[in-house]
């Protein structure tokens, strides 16, 4: 399978070596199909301010990485001419605007606790040292072992997991001397919450990897290609560091 992109870059199934199992496939579009319908059923069911504003949230950034795909002849040309760094770049920015967009819509619908903070310029504070290292380490990983677009879906909803449903869900609450019941944080996060935000990091890595094919093929990594796969989740560490520093100076002005 072929996905053409342009003439400077085409992503194939089989761009990163063997083509995926179809079972894999399948996983994917069932796991997004059911976590859109869990979001949509919860919203209809229950439109409070928070619902209203996660369900916006999430389709628009969906959308938005549509968009860029059906767009990608006029845009990828440009950013194709110095693909590695022109893709960390992009997926910066993607962040930075999908950031915002979350900002926005808890603003319009009057929901709370979506977004990082009421604030966007400290909302960016806190969440845009996680993305940019995410992108990075993403960027540098993707160029080594070009993985399929199943396994990009995939790695949108495990760095999400980590980022927010690890620090943000797990982590942070604990260290502020909340409890999490973890079974229950777990289950969640697994069977729903993972599947849910695939779209919210799909405008973050496709058109990143997207950007990324369009430069050479390097020659195979001399290392599984897992370990790149799983390379930003490293970021985790030294953000959560990060995140505690600023909570704590914060709560000390």
């Amino acid at each position: 399978m072929l996905w053409d992109i342009g003439p400077y870059c085409m992503i194939s199934m089989d761009d990163a070596g063997k083509k995926p199992a179809r079972w894999l496939l399948w996983v994917i579009i069932v796991g997004l199909l059911w976590g859109q319908f869990v979001l949509l059923i919860g919203t209809v069911k229950n439109p409070t301010p928070n619902n209203l504003t996660t369900f916006s949230a999430i389709e628009t950034a969906g959308l938005y990485t549509l968009l860029l795909f059906l767009t990608r002849r006029a845009w990828l040309p440009i950013l194709a001419k110095r693909p590695a760094f022109r893709a960390i770049m992009f997926g910066i920015f993607n962040a930075a605007l999908i950031e915002a967009e979350f900002w926005a819509f808890e603003r319009f619908f009057g929901g709370s606790g979506i977004a990082a903070s009421s604030n966007l310029l400290l909302d960016w504070l806190l969440t845009m040292p996680w993305y940019i290292g995410m992108v990075i380490l993403f960027v540098r990983g993707q160029n080594r072992s070009r993985f399929t677009s199943v396994v990009l879906f995939l790695l949108c909803g495990l760095y999400e997991a980590g980022a927010d449903g690890v620090v943000g869900g797990q982590i942070m609450p604990w260290i502020s001397g909340h409890g999490v019941p973890l079974l229950h944080a777990w289950s969640f996060l697994l069977f729903i919450a993972f599947w849910e935000f695939i779209p919210v990091y799909s405008s973050l890595i496709l058109p990143a990897a997207w950007v990324i094919a369009a430069a050479p093929m390097p020659d195979p990594p001399p290392h599984r290609r897992w370990r790149d796969a799983l390379l930003p989740l490293a970021w985790l560490l030294p953000y959560t560091v990060y995140l505690v520093l600023v909570l704590i100076a914060i709560g000390h002005r």
